[in-house]
């Protein structure tokens, strides 16, 4: 026979139960996200220094004038913050006349989607930043570079964006993609050592026209990332400070595949020479690049890609083309690859 008295324990005992279950769990449940709409540049600096991680920023169609700085603020690898503009054609548009559009700084798992830099002197620069994802962005007439990932800046994720017109006030330093620093500027930047800024991918974008100085230079001291699915427009490209090749290869280690090179120069813009070229800038550097499946129609009397004297290690495979070039694919022996 079923007693009642059993029962009656068990009653006793659940809502105790219950009370400690609800309390461990109000410890580790996160805050909750929020989302920080903004219209205005004052809107957007508040909404900079409130956010958490999985927080939003959600930019209105608009121009937002000021100094915008992202300083000692990260999400996390499941929670990252988001800052994002309107899709469609309305635009949300960061500028800053002499000054970075946008600086990450020390600032890990964010996201930026869909906004547009331009009219600043540099357009998104990122210093000790990991593992950020760029993507959807518009980035053009700015007075140097594009896109700077710089001072061990890492496994960081450039896509799907376009970035022309750079270079407006010099030339020579208008890359659209900047990967790491020069070693004349490591005591600048990383207190005298190899810029690491490693594991950097550059994923589907159109560069060009008119990046005044290369499309992407990688330089020494960075290894290990990925340039792929890319489209470059050459022309425009100014030829000042060497600038006359669509990616500048200086670091190690680089897959770099799968990109398409078109140049259709006017006659008084033919600075042009390469597609790719690949440089030691430092003992020790420009060694163990991957070249695969990259088009090049270049109208140049260079090569698709170009292989500095003396380097090891890199590998031109036998599957990429080149047209309308003089020197053909490579100046260096192509290599069957699987």
């Amino acid at each position: 026979m079923l007693s009642a008295k059993p029962n009656s324990k068990t009653v006793i005992l659940k809502p105790a139960l219950t009370f400690i279950t609800c309390t461990l769990l109000a410890v580790t449940l996160p805050a909750k996200a929020t989302t920080y709409r903004v219209t205005n540049a004052k809107e957007l600096q508040d909404a900079i220094g409130k956010v958490k991680a999985g927080d939003v920023i959600q930019l209105a169609a608009g121009t937002y004038k000021d100094k915008f700085v992202i300083k000692n603020k990260s999400g996390k690898a499941d929670q990252p913050i988001q800052l994002t503009g309107p899709a469609g054609s309305s635009a949300a548009v960061l500028a800053n006349s002499g000054g970075y559009g946008l600086y990450l700084d020390h600032a890990n798992y964010w996201i930026i989607d869909g906004i547009t830099i331009n009219n600043s002197g540099k357009g998104i620069i990122l210093d000790t930043s990991t593992n950020n994802v760029l993507q959807n962005l518009t980035v053009h007439d700015v007075d140097d570079e594009g896109i700077h990932f710089r001072a061990f800046s890492t496994d960081n994720v450039l896509k799907n964006s376009h970035i022309y017109n750079t270079g407006k006030k010099q030339a020579g330093f208008g890359e659209g993609v900047y990967i790491g620093s020069a070693n004349s500027n490591w005591c600048t930047y990383t207190s005298c050592n190899p810029d690491k800024s490693d594991r950097n991918k550059v994923l589907t974008n159109s560069i060009g026209p008119n990046v005044r100085a290369e499309g992407i230079d990688i330089k020494e001291g960075s290894s290990d990332g990925l340039i792929q699915g890319n489209t470059f427009d050459g022309s425009g490209i100014s030829g000042e400070n060497y600038a006359d090749s669509v990616i500048d290869v200086k670091g190690n280690n680089y897959a770099i595949t799968g990109n398409t090179v078109n140049n259709h120069p006017t006659s008084s813009d033919k600075n042009l020479l390469d597609g790719f070229q690949i440089h030691q800038a430092y003992t020790g550097w420009g060694k163990n690049n991957k070249f695969s499946s990259n088009r090049f129609n270049l109208n140049t009397k260079g090569y698709g890609i170009n292989v500095q004297s003396g380097l090891i290690g890199n590998i031109v495979c036998d599957n990429n083309s080149a047209t309308n070039t003089t020197g053909g694919v490579a100046n260096v022996a192509l290599v069957h690859c699987q």
